[in-house]
């Protein structure tokens, strides 16, 4: 009995060794998503949350809002200095005018036409500094508000209404689709097989079949099998990292999910 039961044992071992052995040019891996996380410049209160977790977002859609107080009265207060200074220049305008033809008439002396040159200039300027003040002042508003830079799926929100969040401390985080990849890890006897710009086919649970993609990146590092893949004949080999991209429909890929990749078959001649 104990004879039977050791060799059943051997048995079992020997099956799950030879179920660990991957086919020749096949690694394992999992997705991976490069997050990009949307902060205002200012801090202030969370005045809107227009996303939820799992929405998906258009670019350019609205993601928050910052309540705007204090740069809606600073947008009104230059707009204000900008009509002032165009009423100015305006005046001083005419006052030029009218000194060069008084002038011609041999009524005023140069000097006085000077100086109504030099303060329409001046008002000039005035009018320059108060429409860049405009700018800025609407750019600022603007930035009270988070938009998508991109189409994406909303992962996180880091904030409801009527917190607080400091500037450049994010509010949204989201993952674009072209951001998600696949990260594997090929053993370094088996480095030779593949480069960056070559063709792999990615398989994975509940994907669909013929999924291609394209190696972005492989890593000059090398490294020991990282532990969310490893077996146990595998723990101990010294592997280098790549990362591939999919060819087409990233979005059905999530990170943390395992996916296997392989090289295409070569096509016959």
């Amino acid at each position: 009995m104990r004879l039977h039961s050791l060799l059943f044992a051997c048995g079992v071992a020997l099956l799950f060794t030879a179920c660990d052995e991957s086919p020749k040019d096949t690694w394992h891996g999992y997705a991976e998503g490069n997050y990009v996380r949307v902060a205002p410049i200012g801090g202030g209160i969370v005045e809107k949350v227009a996303v939820k977790r799992g929405d998906l977002v258009k670019r350019g859609d609205l993601l928050f809002k910052l309540e705007t107080t204090s740069e809606e009265a600073d947008l009104e207060s230059t707009e204000a200095g900008l009509t002032e200074a165009k009423t100015t220049l305006r005046e001083a305008e005419l006052e030029y005018q009218r000194k060069v033809k008084l002038r011609a008439q041999h009524n005023v002396t140069q000097a006085e036409v000077d100086t109504a040159h030099a303060r329409r200039d001046r008002a000039g300027a005035a009018v320059l500094t108060a429409a860049s003040a405009i700018t800025q002042a609407k750019w600022r508003l603007a930035r009270r508000e988070g938009r998508a830079p991109a189409d994406a799926i909303i992962q996180d929100v880091m904030f409801r209404e009527g917190e607080f969040a400091n500037p450049n401390q994010p509010v949204v985080s989201m993952l674009p689709p072209q951001n998600i990849k696949v990260r594997f890890f090929v053993p370094e006897a088996e480095l030779g097989n593949i480069k960056e710009g070559g063709k792999v086919l990615l398989t994975c649970s509940g994907c669909p079949q013929n999924l291609s993609g394209t190696i972005r990146f492989l890593s000059t590092e090398v490294e020991f099998t990282p532990p969310v893949i490893y077996s146990d004949q595998s723990k101990e080999k010294l592997v280098y990292m790549a990362e591939a991209t999919l060819d087409e429909t990233p979005r059905i890929l999530h990170p943390g999910q395992p996916v296997t990749v392989s090289l295409l078959p070569r096509p016959a001649d």
